[in-house]
C-alpha cells in the first residue's frame, strides 16, 4: 500500500508572460521533471477562484489533473481529479504559497507548493 508520501508531488510553477499557460518544475512522488499547465477561469477577489490544469512530467510519473484553487492571501487550497496518466480517476489535494522567483532571466510570482494522489 503506497503512503502519503509516495504519492505527493512537488511542484514549482510561474506564468509565461500574462498566461494562461503556467511552466515549472516538479519532484517528490513523480520524481524530478517538468510543470506545465493552464488556467482555465480565475475569478479575481478577497478569496481568487481558479479552474486549471496541472501537468506532472517526472522521471517516475506523468500525470494531469483538473483543479479548483481558492486562493486567499499568499495561500491556496487545491481540490481536483487527476484526468490522465499516474492514478488516473483518483481525486487530489494540496496547497501552495506565492512568493517572488527567478527563472527564465527574470523574477516573477510563482508559487510552490504538493498535490497528494488519494
Amino acid at each position: 500500500m503506497d503512503t502519503i508520501a509516495t504519492r505527493t508531488a512537488t511542484f514549482t510553477k510561474w506564468m509565461v508572460g500574462e498566461g494562461p499557460e503556467m511552466k515549472g518544475t516538479v519532484g517528490g512522488a513523480v520524481g524530478e521533471g517538468a510543470y506545465e499547465g493552464k488556467v482555465l477561469d480565475m475569478v479575481m477577489g478577497d478569496t481568487t477562484v481558479v479552474a486549471a490544469e496541472y501537468g506532472f512530467k517526472g522521471s517516475a510519473h506523468d500525470f494531469k489533473a483538473l483543479v479548483h484553487v481558492e486562493q486567499t492571501g499568499l495561500h491556496a487550497e487545491i481540490t481536483g481529479v487527476v484526468i490522465d496518466g499516474w492514478s488516473k480517476g483518483s481525486p487530489v489535494h494540496g496547497s501552495y504559497d506565492e512568493f517572488q522567483c527567478s527563472h527564465d532571466g527574470t523574477t516573477t510570482d510563482c508559487w510552490s507548493g504538493s498535490l497528494t494522489i488519494e
